[in-house]
């Protein structure tokens, strides 16, 4: 056998291993999905939906200039941001 032949027969078994490697990550990451698909459904089922909370006012301790303080800054800050783009 020379030298050429040799490397084409390297290059296939190379080619088989590499092909053999990803069917084996890919069938490894598909179970892999499976899995945490199955968790999220059993969880799903033995835990009730959170209801969410509705804030209607801000906490007491903070006083409402404080809070019209803040919207006033972000609110000068977006437009500042959209003047620049």
């Amino acid at each position: 056998m020379d030298a050429e032949q040799q490397i084409s027969v390297l290059l296939l078994d190379a080619a088989a291993l590499m092909v053999v490697g990803m069917g084996v990550v890919f069938g490894f990451l598909m179970l892999l999905v499976w899995a945490v698909q199955a968790m999220s459904w059993c969880i799903g089922r033995s835990v009730e939906p959170a209801t969410a909370a509705v804030a209607t006012s801000p906490p007491s301790g903070i006083s409402p200039a404080v809070v019209a303080a803040i919207s006033s800054a972000i609110e000068h800050h977006h437009q500042q941001q959209k003047g620049q783009k």
